[in-house]
């Protein structure tokens, strides 16, 4: 990364930062597409409704680029319309992994037997405060059955919510970039709002698990003086420290 690290002598606190420039570095090209997508959104709209394969097209070069981004590990990105937007087909236009192949399903769309992708964390947050949005981490059994964070930002068209632009990080990943800063705090593990461990330094912890005594952000401060507690100011992110 090549971004300059908050000058502190508190290595915790230079490690959060580490982790936020990290973000911030995979929420910059999404951020770069969002007015091109939503002029191109609002003259095709002029013409009429658009199809989920009209999207995929509308979308494929720009979303290439956001995974052509050299300096954070993008294993997917692509947006997901809302149903004013989309009202025919696959409201999700994605690609992902080494071939940037599109991700094509039958499950999206209209039906009974469609997953409803808008009740989703990376949608349905992003849609309910229209702020940024990281997910996870979760396995992702939509797009690529590994353990993922998915960082989103919502679209807006003439001040309404349109959608979500998104990218995904496989956490294998994350973990080769941000474990060995975390290592160095000893026993230390990044954790969510919902305490669920992003990763860890501390062996008796995986990716997934619910770190012990944290249900939720408001539970950090309930760890007591045992253990350290380092939020982001500007993710939903915890690092964990345990005081010896």
């Amino acid at each position: 990364m090549n971004e300059r690290t908050t000058q502190t002598t508190d290595p915790v606190v230079t490690v959060m930062s580490t982790v936020d420039q990290f973000f911030d570095g995979v929420f910059a090209p999404l951020e770069a597409w969002l007015p091109t997508l939503t002029e191109q959104l609002a003259d095709r709209l002029a013409q009429g409704g658009i199809t989920g394969a009209q999207l995929a097209t509308l979308t494929e070069a720009d979303a290439r680029r956001v995974l052509a981004t050299s300096d954070r590990p993008i294993y997917g990105a692509g947006y997901c319309a809302t149903e004013s937007i989309v009202t025919e087909g696959n409201p999700l236009a994605w690609w992902q992994g080494a071939d940037r192949s599109l991700l094509a399903s039958s499950t999206f769309g209209p039906g009974q037997a469609a997953i409803d992708l808008h009740r989703l964390e990376w949608y349905r947050v992003p849609a309910e405060t229209l702020e940024r949005h990281v997910a996870g981490p979760f396995v992702d059994y939509l797009c690529s059955n590994e353990i993922t964070v998915t960082v989103a930002l919502p679209v807006m068209l003439d001040g309404e919510f349109a959608g979500v632009v998104c990218a995904d990080v496989l956490i294998a990943s994350l973990e080769k970039l941000l474990l060995p800063a975390v290592e160095g705090l000893g026993d230390a593990a990044l954790v969510n709002t919902s305490g669920r461990v992003v990763v860890s330094a501390d062996v008796a912890y995986e990716t997934g698990d619910r770190y012990a005594g944290v249900g939720f952000e408001s539970d950090l401060d309930a760890l007591g003086d045992e253990v350290r507690v380092v939020r982001s100011t500007r993710y939903p992110f915890a690092l964990l420290v345990p005081v010896r």
